[in-house]
């Protein structure tokens, strides 16, 4: 084990119910309703199952229970199911609660409880377009399967196929700040690259030797400025949270060598939870079981991407609400979408050049406060993080565009959220890993309170 401790200087100032095409309604339901799983009211759809790995998310899960408390909602109601939001309650006719589910990423119908989906809606799955069949008990039904070696997307906004174009512009909506960089070399890692978080744990794919890689370091934010608190979001050109940059503290905890069809450490950029560490590559997501060290495949490529100049899956974001996994490659700033149910890649949407020399550098996070997954993208030399969302009328749109401002431009390898509720980025060849955040982008990243 080795500790390093860190501080550092600011940089300048100014992220099976259903078979092929249908899906039944899943949670507190009424007796018309099967169980299963459907898309969603934000128009994007989830898989009726799982791949079969454990990525510690909700998907293939009892859905979460709220607080039944004192029954108050079902006071002076018969006895039936109702909506409180998104959330299907359902009443004794006493005046209590006798059962409750979230309904996200279905949707809550009175009399209904939770259903895959209502009239009028459309949603992609991977390539395809899908509509809700309200005949009986609402399904998801495809009408439409996109052609991505023609360039096509699933569109909500037209209810079918477009062809891709770049998404928004460049102009920058807010700011964010450099707060810390290590190096592993001391401790044998060199070729820093693709790095996601979880807890306060930054993992990261490198070389030890010439063995491929993932190591974590543990990070610990300290209060040296001495005020009592700790504040991983204070800089010294942050207007709302002024001040210079806590220090971190940095120990190696755990490192493993992996193999990954002939992958190099930039290739494959990670997804990681409590128990499991995703990585992209050349053949297919991967998954890796932390207690066991044992893996099994997740997402296979599709044919189509191998014929791509890049032709492998190199980033990786997962929608935990949707159940939703998401890629790309540097070929183009492009950013694919997997259906798990027809194990298909296709395209979701195609961003604007960011000044950078390609793509490099994707995730998926949900705005804790609202509910909302967020894909945040980002060229490989560049100062520019992309946010979009699905909407379920519009479709992809781009919401933000956050940039920050430095000396040098330092290559952005991978990046993935976690620690400190900051991005975490790989260096490549500066061979370290360092940490963006705060700044406006906390308005969609922090917790509540």
């Amino acid at each position: 084990m080795s500790l390093a401790t860190l501080l550092v200087a600011a940089c300048g100032g100014s992220e099976d119910a259903r078979n092929s095409g249908t899906a039944a309604a899943s949670g507190i339901s009424s007796a018309s309703a099967s169980a299963g799983e459907g898309g969603d009211s934000t128009g994007v759809g989830g898989s009726s199952s799982s791949s079969g790995a454990d990525d510690g998310s909700s998907a293939g899960e009892p859905s979460p229970k709220f607080d039944l408390g004192d029954g108050s909602y079902c006071e002076g109601k018969a006895a039936g199911l109702y909506c409180d939001g998104n959330t299907a309650l359902e009443c004794d006719g006493q005046g209590g609660t006798s059962d409750s589910d979230t309904c996200t990423p279905e949707v809550c119908v009175e009399g209904q409880g939770c259903v895959a989906c209502t009239a009028g809606q459309w949603s992609c799955q991977g390539p395809r377009v899908m509509s809700c069949n309200t005949q009986g008990a609402p399904y998801w039904e495809e009408v439409e399967v996109c052609e991505p070696t023609a360039q096509e997307y699933c569109d909500v906004s037209v209810h079918g196929c477009s062809v891709l174009h770049p998404l928004g512009g460049t102009d920058p909506t807010g700011v964010y700040f450099l707060y810390s960089t290590l190096s592993p070399l001391a401790d044998g890692f060199n070729t820093i690259s693709d790095v996601d978080s979880y807890g306060n744990r930054v993992w990261f794919t490198a070389y030890a030797g010439n063995q491929l890689t993932i190591a974590g370091y543990d990070v610990t934010l300290l209060d040296s400025d001495g005020d009592g608190k700790l504040e991983p979001h204070q800089h010294p050109d942050s207007t709302d949270e002024p001040g210079p940059i806590e220090e971190r503290m940095f120990t190696l905890a755990q490192s493993f060598p992996i193999a990954n069809d002939g992958a190099v450490p930039h290739q494959m950029e990670l997804y990681a939870t409590a128990t499991t560490i995703y990585w992209a590559g050349p053949n297919q997501i991967t998954a890796y079981d932390l207690a066991t060290g044992t893996t099994s495949p997740v997402a296979p490529k599709s044919a189509w991407i191998g014929s791509l100049t890049y032709g492998y899956l190199a980033f990786l974001g997962y929608d935990d609400v949707n159940d939703v996994w998401y890629s790309g490659n540097e070929t183009a700033r492009r950013v694919f979408q997997y259906d798990d149910e027809t194990m298909a890649w296709g395209y979701a949407f195609e961003f604007p050049v960011l000044a950078g020399d390609h793509m490099d550098g994707m995730d998926v996070v949900t705005d804790p406060e609202t509910g909302i997954p967020y894909v945040y993208v980002s060229d490989m030399t560049s100062n520019f993080i992309g946010q979009y969302r699905h909407d379920p009328v519009q479709g992809w749109v781009q919401e933000n565009m956050f940039t920050y401002s430095e000396n040098t431009g330092v290559p952005v390898e991978g990046f993935g959220f976690g620690a400190l509720n900051h991005f975490w980025v790989g260096g490549w060849n500066q061979n370290s890993f360092y940490e963006i955040g705060g700044g406006d982008l906390t308005e969609f990243l922090d917790p509540p309170g």
